[in-house]
C-alpha cells in the first residue's frame, strides 16, 4: 500500500456532494488539495479542509472555461510545488431529448457536455504535462457513470445479488431518451480513458474511471426536486463511502490497475473489486513502467 501524505491533488466540482467527499478523504490521508466549483461555496470546503491539517487552496469558476483551468492548474502548482493527483469530478445533469429545438440543444450542449466532457479533457491537458515533466508519476480519475457499465458491461460480471434493484435481469446501459447529451459526454470518457491511460504508461501516470450510479449528492436530490423520498435516498450509495474506495485505488500505486471503469451501482457494495481483464486495449498498452 502506497502512502499518500504529502502528495498534492486538484478536485473539480468539489463544493457538495461526491466532490466535497473526495477532498474531505485526500486530506484525511494527509494530501494538500486545490478544489474548485461554480460554487461560493467551494471557499468553505478550501477552510475545513485546513483544519485537518493539510494546505488547501479553493478557486471558483466553470471547468469548461480555459482560462479558469490555467488559473486552478498554475495556482496550485504555485502553492504546491507541484501536482500528484488529478480528480476530474465535476459535472451537470439535465434533461435532454432528441427532438429538442435546435436552441434548446444548443445550450444544453454548451452546459452538459462543456462541463462532463470539455471540463475533464481541459483538466488533464492542462495536468498531464506538469505530471510528465516531475518524472515522478501520477493519478488520473475521470468521474463517470453507471450508465456506461451497468452489471460490468463489456465484462458481464453482474454477481446477481439479492439487493440488486433489477432483481434477476441486468440493467440495461443507458440513462434513458432524456439523457442523450449526458450520455454522450460521460461515453466520451472512454475515449480520454484509453487514449490517456496508453500514453501516459510509460511515465508510470495511472488513469482510471469511477462509474458512479445513484450516490446521495446535490445533483441526485435535484434530479428529485431535493423532495426524495426516504425509500429513495435509503437505497442509494454514500458519497463518504465512494471517496473510501478512491483512496483504496490510489493506494495501490503505480503499479495498480489501470484504464479501468470501476463500477458502483445501487444494489452493489460500494467497495474497489478487482480489477477486470483489459477488452478495449491490448495489457501491454497500459502497464505502467518504471519513472523514467
Amino acid at each position: 500500500m502506497v502512502k499518500l501524505k504529502g502528495r498534492n491533488a486538484i478536485v473539480t466540482g468539489a463544493a457538495v456532494g461526491l466532490g466535497s467527499s473526495y477532498a474531505k478523504a485526500l486530506a484525511q490521508e494527509g494530501v494538500n488539495v486545490a478544489v474548485c466549483d461554480l460554487r461560493e461555496e467551494i471557499h468553505e470546503v478550501a477552510e475545513s479542509l485546513r483544519v485537518l491539517g493539510v494546505n488547501a487552496v479553493s478557486y471558483q469558476g466553470d471547468v469548461s472555461d480555459p482560462d479558469h483551468v490555467r488559473t486552478v492548474v498554475d495556482g496550485a502548482r504555485e502553492e504546491f510545488g507541484s501536482i500528484d493527483i488529478l480528480v476530474n469530478n465535476a459535472g451537470v445533469w439535465g434533461a435532454s431529448v432528441a427532438d429538442d429545438d435546435l436552441d434548446k440543444s444548443i445550450e444544453d450542449y454548451e452546459q452538459i457536455v462543456g462541463t462532463n466532457l470539455k471540463g475533464e479533457y481541459l483538466f488533464g491537458r492542462a495536468v498531464i504535462p506538469i505530471m510528465i515533466e516531475q518524472g515522478k508519476g501520477g493519478e488520473i480519475v475521470n468521474i463517470a457513470t453507471d450508465h456506461m457499465v451497468t452489471c460490468g458491461t463489456p465484462y458481464f460480471c453482474c454477481p446477481n445479488l439479492e439487493t440488486c434493484p433489477w432483481g434477476d435481469s441486468p440493467r440495461p446501459t443507458g440513462g434513458g431518451d432524456a439523457m442523450d447529451l449526458y450520455d454522450a459526454g460521460k461515453w466520451g470518457l472512454n475515449g480520454l480513458l484509453y487514449g490517456w491511460a496508453k500514453a501516459l504508461a510509460p511515465h508510470s501516470i495511472r488513469v482510471n474511471a469511477f462509474c458512479m450510479g445513484a450516490t446521495d449528492s446535490h445533483m441526485l436530490r435535484g434530479f428529485h426536486n431535493f423532495e426524495p423520498s426516504d425509500e429513495e435516498v435509503a437505497s442509494w450509495m454514500r458519497a463518504e463511502d465512494n471517496a473510501r474506495a478512491m483512496i483504496d485505488m490510489l493506494q495501490e500505486g503505480p503499479f495498480g490497475r489501470n484504464a479501468q471503469n470501476v463500477n458502483f451501482c445501487m444494489g452493489r457494495p460500494v467497495q474497489l473489486e478487482a480489477a477486470h481483464d483489459h477488452v478495449y486495449v491490448v495489457p501491454e498498452q497500459v502497464r505502467v513502467g518504471e519513472t523514467s
